[in-house]
């Protein structure tokens, strides 16, 4: 998006929404609303540039994964956690399918956004307090993304920080089926978690990563580490679930099981097409070479700590 500025669907005349429809987007901030429907608050989702990436979300997406985790593995009973799971709306299409399991932890990195109400915008705050979307009467606007964009909306974000009252409202970035789920479901809650940092629960019995770890958001030596600390998360017998939708013509969505034995992932089993990264994943609990781990691990804490992190 070379100008990340777009107008706002049935707020302008209907014969230019017409002719230039592609550019119109929706109002996302429907996200705020009690009564938002689950499939308009998915299509509100993708307006959500966070971590690097709009959050584009729906359901039924990983019916071969979870096919396979289903016809190879034994939930009953069993722990999981599912890292970048966006809104939830994969985690509505397992659990449907699970049998009688202990917990479900549904964890992304960005769940929770605070908004303000001000000069006629609704501002969209990150859990660092920088300003992430400006939903204007017409318009619609990512700071973040464009410099350009940034200067322009500079004036009305310092002018809301000025004059806001209070922290502002927060608003859970999870489907309005997920949360109706959660209030009468004790088994099935959600986390603020990052696919860099340990654990801090129990360990899991399996952990399911989709679209998330990807060579088209971190280089190899992220994705190493990721890998690293995620089999540091399970326990001995424990599983992994790598997912990704390649989006490529004639490759649905790809996925392998894999399992924590004697220090290392050993393949349990994958679609006919392997995920993406699945050489990195026999890779983890290799002694690798000391000064290329040296560098992995530098590399890593740079990217991370210039704020590289993505859905």
């Amino acid at each position: 998006m070379r100008l990340p500025v777009r107008p706002i669907r049935g707020r302008w005349p209907s014969g230019l929404e017409r002719r230039l429809a592609r550019f119109f987007w929706m109002d996302p901030s429907v996200v705020c609303a009690d009564d938002t429907t689950p499939e308009v608050f998915r299509a509100a989702m993708s307006c959500f540039w966070l971590g690097g990436t709009f959050k584009i979300t729906g359901a039924a997406r990983h019916p071969n994964a979870d096919e396979l985790l289903i016809d190879h593995l034994d939930l009953t009973g069993a722990d999981i956690l599912e890292i970048g799971a966006s809104d939830g709306s994969t985690s509505l299409d397992l659990i449907a399918k699970l049998p009688t399991f202990a917990s479900y932890v549904v964890a992304d990195l960005y769940l929770e956004l605070v908004t303000v109400h001000a000069l006629g915008h609704t501002f969209f705050l990150d859990q660092d307090g920088q300003c992430v979307l400006v939903v204007g009467r017409r318009l619609i606007g990512w700071p973040t993304m464009s410099k350009t964009v940034g200067v322009l909306y500079a004036p009305a974000i310092a002018a809301m920080q000025r004059t806001r009252a209070g922290a502002g409202t927060p608003v859970l970035l999870l489907n309005p089926q997920l949360r109706e789920l959660m209030a009468h479901d004790g088994r099935v809650t959600h986390r603020v978690h990052d696919v860099f940092q340990p654990w801090a629960g129990s360990p899991p019995d399996l952990i399911k990563v989709a679209n998330l770890l990807r060579r088209l958001y971190f280089p190899d030596a992220m994705i190493s580490r990721a890998l690293q600390i995620l089999l540091g998360n399970l326990p001995e017998g424990g599983h992994l679930l790598i997912v990704d939708n390649a989006r490529i013509k004639g490759i649905g969505p790809r996925a392998g099981l894999y399992r924590r034995a004697e220090g290392r992932l050993t393949t349990v089993a994958e679609t006919p097409d392997a995920p993406e990264i699945s050489d990195l994943i026999r890779a983890v609990g290799q002694e690798p070479d000391l000064a290329l781990g040296e560098a992995m691990g530098s590399s890593v804490q740079a990217d991370v700590s210039a704020g590289t992190r993505r859905r």
